[in-house]
């Protein structure tokens, strides 16, 4: 005869077992929560972002040193190798402030005056956009001089114009060149500006790239090319382009210093920083930056967990009872008494003396 198989015994789920049940869907709600949250916060940093610059995208990672003021350390407030940087909008010449234009008003950014640029070459579809300062605006007078009607905002005993017949002057118009006095960061620089080669340098654009434009120059640029400060010479600003107000991607405006050397880790500027940690092609100072905001952001979040168990475990357990005493041993609030009437019937009314038995006739 065949044994018959025991049924097998169930026991009642206990509470213990509901309890960590819901624990672990109370723990995968709350890592989708977090997850979403963290993601609606970046799509609003992102959106905000891109509506106050109208650029995307609105940060540009700089490559190379032309912007430092040195080279071997980096400062908060100054374009250096790795910053990242925002980009706002600019589509015509009234957004941008030029060297001039900010040397006349005492406008500054970046250490200096005027606005800096980051704009296409036209001459080299697919290069890397350059980010220099916007020195002047240049207007073609024929193909031999330029007009610059900033100048004239400048002081006279601050530069110095030449004419086409090589006479000096202080018009700022028919320019074959001009000579500017205290230039460059540490104001200590007088630059020659060559405009008859940008008057010629446009004469064979296409018509539609002959109008006004824009020379520029590197911070940095400046004093590394300058073999003599006074005059400067050669002349360190930008001569193999002449960007016109179509080439302008925007202007700079604010940065996210150090960060942007990871992304030239992961991808190297060709013949430029980063190929390894430490690359020489950024400032010491930079590498060492970003290696102290990395480890405080991995830190981070344990910092505020560890924040919130000592609050939790032993500040508010300490200072509740506290509260709670205070309010015990606090004296009950002061009522006024309400004024007593001045009398039983009521309050007195002034009237004729009824012992008079009314008025007298006449």
């Amino acid at each position: 005869m065949a044994r018959r198989k025991k049924p097998k015994q169930k026991f009642p789920r206990g509470k213990a077992d509901e309890a960590e049940e819901e624990e672990d869907k109370g723990g995968w709600k709350a890592w989708a929560r977090d997850i979403a949250v963290a993601v609606i916060i970046m799509v609003v940093i992102l959106g905000g972002i891109w509506a106050y610059t109208q650029v995307w995208p609105p940060l540009v990672v700089v490559e190379s040193s032309s912007m430092q003021h040195g080279h071997t350390s980096s400062a908060v407030g100054v374009i250096d190798t790795g910053d990242l940087v925002l980009v706002q909008t600019a589509p015509a010449p009234s957004d941008v402030v030029t060297y001039l234009e900010g040397r006349a008003s005492g406008y500054t950014t970046y250490g200096d005056y005027g606005d800096v640029i980051i704009f296409r070459i036209y001459a080299r579809p697919g290069a890397t956009p350059i980010i220099h300062r916007a020195i002047m605006y240049v207007t073609p007078n024929g193909t031999d001089a330029a007009d610059v009607p900033d100048l004239a905002a400048l002081p006279r005993s601050q530069w110095q114009g030449v004419d086409r017949l090589s006479r000096p002057t202080n018009s700022p118009y028919g320019l074959t060149s001009v000579w500017i006095r205290e230039m460059g960061y540490n104001h200590d620089l007088n630059i020659t500006f060559d405009l008859a080669y940008f008057a010629s340098k446009m004469s064979v654009e296409p018509s539609s790239r002959r109008g006004t434009g824009y020379i520029t120059m590197g911070d940095n640029n400046a004093y590394d090319q300058c073999q003599t400060k006074d005059p400067c010479n050669p002349g360190p600003y930008d001569k193999g382009w002449f960007p016109i107000q179509s080439d302008i991607i925007g202007h700079a405006r604010g940065e996210i210093p150090w960060f942007g050397l990871i992304k030239l880790l992961l991808s190297p500027a060709p013949g430029g920083c980063c190929q390894s940690w430490g690359d020489s092609g950024a400032p010491r100072n930079s590498w060492d930056s970003l290696a102290i905001s990395l480890v405080f952001l991995i830190a981070l979040p344990f910092i505020v967990e560890g924040g919130a168990w000592a609050w939790s475990t032993y500040a508010w357990p300490w200072i509740k009872p506290r509260l709670r005493r205070g309010k015990e041993e606090a004296p009950p609030p002061k009522v006024e008494e309400a004024p007593e009437e001045a009398a039983e019937g009521g309050p007195h009314e002034d009237g004729p003396d009824d012992s008079t038995g009314g008025s007298s006739g006449p």
